[in-house]
Order: structure tokens, then sequence, then C-alpha cells
């Protein structure tokens, strides 16, 4: 029997870490191409039911005093009843923030707002216990799941309560994500678009094939009754929305996706605060799916095609992994003269070719969100090249979490940063919890690596390859931001009134819907 030669062996590592990520990358072709039968119409039903069912509106917040005020001011707008809905605040808060609530409450009340705060002595369960505690007092049919930073605009109680009417299997409506600080800076473009495309391709698709899909606890609308029956929110769970989207479709029931309503959001202002939210997430989601992988293959009430979606879904973080492990073992193959460039599998034109379709879809549909929120303008598609490039800064921490949730580590749910409408100074201090950790030096390192590895794939004549590490240790490199180990500390300035900087009035937010244009469903 012959030996098997080396490269063989490189290749077929290479293609057994390729597989999983070509198979989550042509899912995703498959949604693109779903979004574009996304209705015309979702108005089936009067925009609001007769019975105006009770709701409660459930606010998980902790130590945001830059924007609490202003998401519970904008609720008081709601197009709705105010005896018909509750108002509960999950505040975990240590901070001014609890006495900036307790004055938000008591205004609320005054206005015939039957508003309180859910608090406890520990954050044990991080957002989920939060949630769960406060879920003892839900009051509503249905609980408008809202963020600190979640800013409703008035139809969404009008506009998603009915769509619960199209199937009594449906247990939640998801709201498009819209975001108030889009134009603050590069970064928050950046994000905004990414979230764009997000919620086009993966929702505006998945809800076209009746595919599963995960919503977003800020921006959705829920059954109480799917709550009850699912069990609540999984304590410990540090990516909340998708656990439990994963617990309602393994239960038989699913959900509607509603595009042309909005509820506002802040976006990360840095990328050193979109890394650590992306980490989190990528453990989140590996975790998920290593604590309910026999669940979701063994469920009867769901297809056999969606339990793949779903597991396809939460393991998605794993590409960024698959990626460079794929370059470094053709890399490092390549400068041990294991491999010859004519065997890497970055010189095969087939490989090349498969690789490349789904990387032309994703521009394609880039600019396809853009068109379906009319923003689709010169500047705005000169984004889209660069998110592809800054996912390059993103893939060695997304590695690292996904690695420590397929491990089952703990973990801790991340606090995404918010200042409000402007990146204010006196803000910077107060979020002191981006530093440089253990992370942004594995990035270092891995990133000083790439760019080693890449010259000696240009010796070697391999471009693609050559282009690809070069371009991601670079990229990872800038996004670590070494400057932050001798950057000085500002002056902590505290904002604890509703007004004042950050103040977020409904004009801006009108403003910014039109900016972001309008859909005609």
């Amino acid at each position: 029997m012959g030996t098997i030669e080396p490269w063989v062996v490189v290749t077929a590592i290479s293609l057994g870490f390729s597989i999983p990520v070509l198979l989550s990358s042509y899912y995703t072709v498959i949604l693109f191409i779903s979004s574009l039968r996304y209705p015309k119409s979702m108005v089936i039903v009067e925009h609001r039911p007769p019975d105006t069912p009770m709701v409660s509106v459930l606010i998980a917040t902790f130590n945001e005093k830059f924007v609490i005020a202003k998401t519970l001011d904008a609720i008081t707008r709601l197009n709705y009843p105010k005896g018909r809905f509750q108002i509960i605040v999950a505040d975990d808060s240590t901070d001014e923030t609890r006495e900036l609530i307790d004055r938000k409450i008591d205004e609320l009340n005054s206005l015939g707002l039957a508003t309180f705060a859910s608090r406890r002595e520990t954050r044990d369960g991080f957002k989920s216990g939060a949630l769960n505690l406060a879920a003892k007092s839900l009051e509503g049919d249905y609980v408008l799941l809202l963020d600190a930073d979640s800013m409703v605009t008035s139809d969404v109680l009008s506009r998603g309560l009915p769509l619960f009417k199209l199937d009594p299997k449906i247990a939640f409506v998801s709201f498009r994500v819209g975001h108030y600080n889009r134009e603050q800076n590069l970064i928050t473009r950046l994000f905004a678009l990414q979230l764009d495309q997000g919620d086009t391709i993966n929702k505006m698709g998945s809800y076209s094939i009746d595919a599963p899909f995960s919503f977003q606890g800020g921006f959705t609308l829920i059954s109480t009754a799917a709550l009850k029956r699912v069990g609540f929110w999984t304590n410990d769970s540090i990516v909340d929305d998708a656990d439990l989207s994963c617990k309602i479709y393994s239960a038989g029931l699913r959900g509607v996706y509603l595009s042309d309503v909005r509820i506002f959001s802040e976006d990360p202002s840095s990328l050193e605060i979109w890394k650590k939210q992306a980490t989190r997430v990528a453990q989140g989601w590996a975790k998920c799916a290593v604590s309910n992988w026999r669940k979701i293959i063994l469920c009867n009430n769901l297809s056999f095609w969606k339990r793949l979606a779903i597991l396809i879904s939460l393991l998605g973080p794993f590409s960024a992994l698959s990626w460079i492990v794929v370059t470094f073992i053709s890399a490092v193959a390549l400068a041990l003269g294991v491999t010859t460039p004519g065997n890497s599998i970055f010189s095969n034109p087939f490989y090349l070719v498969i690789v490349t379709i789904p990387a032309v879809s994703f521009f394609v549909s880039g600019a396809y969100a853009l068109h379906v929120q009319k923003i689709m303008t010169l500047r705005n598609l000169t984004l889209l090249p660069m998110i592809s490039y800054t996912s390059s800064g993103l893939m060695t921490s997304i590695s690292v979490g996904f690695l420590n949730g397929i491990r089952g580590k703990h973990g801790s749910f991340f606090r995404t940063p918010k200042s409000g409408i402007e990146d204010k100074e006196n803000s910077k201090q107060y979020f002191h919890d981006i530093s440089f950790g253990r992370i942004a030096v594995i990035e270092s390192i891995i990133a000083i690596l790439a760019i080693a590895l890449s010259t000696i794939a240009l010796t070697k004549g391999v471009w693609f390859l050559f282009l690809s590490l070069l371009g991601f240790g670079a990229l990872t490199l800038k996004s670590v931001n070494l400057h932050r180990l001798f950057r000085k500390p500002s002056k902590n300035h505290s904002i604890t009134g509703g007004g004042g900087p950050g103040t977020i009035s409904p004009n801006e937010i009108r403003s910014q819907e039109q900016q972001e244009g309008e859909i005609v469903l």
C-alpha cells in the first residue's frame, strides 16, 4: 500500500474545515435569493385588533444612564391606548441610573402609564436572569421586548399585533433595526450597513421560505403564551435572543419579520466595542449549539432542513476559525515544502470559483439591502468592500469566542456601551471596561504571524493566499489599536438627567427615518 502524499493530507484538512463554511455560505446565498420574494404587503388584517389586547413593555437595563430616559419617553408616544399596556424596567443598575429610572417611573405613572422597576440584589444569570424575574409581573397577552437604547416608533404595536392573527403558530414579530447614530462615524456606518444586510438576508429571506431565524431582543414583540410554553429565558445565556428563538422554533412555533417598521438603537462607535460584542455573540451562539444540538436534531416539531438551518445559524461563527485554520495551514505547508504552489488549495481554480460565488453574493445582497431601504447611494455602496475588510479584523476575536463557547465556557454578558446620539467626551471614561485584554494579545500575535506567512506565499507566487493573509494581518493589527496602552484617561462627568447631551428628540427620529428611507411593502 502506497503512502499518502503530505500535500493530500493538507488538502484534506483544508477541505474538512472549508465544507461546513461553504454550506453556511451557500445557505446565505439561498436566503438572499429568497429575500427577493419577501411579501409586497404584510397588512392582511386591520392595523389595530378590535379587542386591543393588553401589552407589557419589558426593558432590560444595566447602568444605561445616557439612553434609558429617552427610551422611556419614546414609549409614551406609542399609538396605543394608555390603559392597555404596562411598562416594566428590568433594572440591574448599580449607579445613578437607578435614581434616573425612579424619576422617570414617577413621571410616567403621573401620565397614566402603569410603570415600575423590577430589581434584585445580584446579577445572577445576567440579562436573562433579570428578564425572568421581571416576567413574574407580566400582565400583557404580548410582550414588547426592548433594550435600554431601543427607541420605538409610534406604530410598533398597531402594526405588529395584527400579524399574530395570520397563524396560530406565530410566537413573535421581529422589527427592522434602525440606527439613530448611523452617521456618527465610519464605524457606525459600517455596523449599520452590516445589520441592514443581516436583516434583509437572514430575516426577509428566512421569512419568505418559512425558515427559522433569530430575533433580536430589543426589537421584538412576543406572545406571552409562547414565553410560558418554552419556559421563558435560559439563565446565564449571554445570547438570550438566539437561545429563546431556538426554543421557540423547537416548540413548533414560528416568527414574522416586519421589514417596514423600525425600532431605533445605538450602534457601536468604535471597532473595539464592535469586536467585544461580536466575541460575546460568537461564544454565546456556540455554547447554545453545544447545549441544544441533541434537542434540535431529535425535535419532532421541525423538518430536517429546518433543524439543519438552526444548526447552521448557530455555528456561523465557525467561519472565522475555519478561514484562519485553512490559510495558516496552507501557508505553513508552503513554507515547509510540504506542498508545492501548484498543489495549494489556493491555486486550485475550482476551489477559488466555489469560494468566490458567495463573495459576489455578499456584495450584491449588500446593494439590495441598501435598495430595500432606498439609501443606495454611491457613498453607501463604497462601504460594502470596507465591511469585508473590517470583518478581517474581527476574525480572531470571533474565533476565540467560538472556541470558548464550544468548550462550554460560562462567559460574561458584555454590555455594549451606549452614550446617546453623540460620542461625548464625558461618557468615554464611564465605559472603562473597554481595555486591552488577553484576546488583544492573541490577535496581535496571530496578525504578525499572518503578515510573516504572507511574504512566504508571495515568494511562492500564490497570490490569493498572499493577499488574504496580508490583508487579514494588517487589518487585525490595526483593529487591536495598541495606542490604548498609552492613552490618558479623560475626566469623568456624569449625565443624570433626561435631557442634555445625548438627547434624542422625536423630530430627530423622524429625520433619521426619512434619511434611512421609507419602505413600501
